[in-house]
């Protein structure tokens, strides 16, 4: 009797071990799952300005947010209140600003969505173009920006509804998609 103890003692200190190991294992995998999958930034910075050069030393654009965070997972960056300024060759620049932005892993995309709001100047700063849409990308290298969302394009003497639309910036050329209204007022008589 004291040997059949002995014997179910034993087993029960190896499965009560191995049912430690187990536990701690599949812990320690689902831990490890868990970080791969996790979305936390790594770093952050509040009211930053970036400026990217061309090869020649010009400015190419200029990004400020009032809030950017860095996903190491992605190689990604969110932003808030994005303000991008796209320098063009012999042309004022372009500004675009919306309430949230998405940088691509390469830098070369930003997502912007909410109120995204783009104009132009001309060379007497007077307001030449205005475009709102609710979300937009935007090829910083290409110059180029498109939605397939609604947009409303405004210049001095006209406005143009579509949904959906390419913005070629540095050709200062517009494709509107689909749905298109335009109206446009008449010159005033001298």
């Amino acid at each position: 009797m004291f040997n059949e103890r002995w014997k179910l003692a034993l087993i029960l200190i190896i499965v009560a071990g191995f049912s430690y190991w187990a536990l701690e294992k599949l812990t320690e995998d689902s831990a490890t799952k868990l970080s791969k999958l996790a979305h936390y930034p790594d770093y952050y910075m509040e009211n930053f300005t970036t400026l990217t050069m061309n090869q020649d030393g010009t400015p190419k654009n200029r990004l400020n947010a009032r809030y950017m965070a860095h996903y190491p997972d992605d190689n990604t960056s969110e932003l808030h209140n994005p303000e991008l300024e796209i320098f063009r060759l012999d042309k004022p620049p372009i500004m675009v600003n919306a309430d949230r932005g998405w940088v691509t892993s390469n830098n070369d995309v930003i997502l912007l969505s909410g109120n995204v709001y783009l104009h132009q100047y001309d060379e007497f700063g007077q307001l030449k173009i205005e475009l709102i849409a609710e979300d937009a990308r935007v090829l910083v290298d290409q110059k180029y920006a498109e939605t397939d969302k609604p947009a409303t394009l405004i210049t001095k003497r006209s406005v143009t509804n579509s949904i959906g639309m390419r913005a070629y910036l540095q050709e200062q050329r517009m494709e509107f998609l689909n749905n298109v209204q335009t109206t446009i007022e008449p010159r005033q008589k001298p």
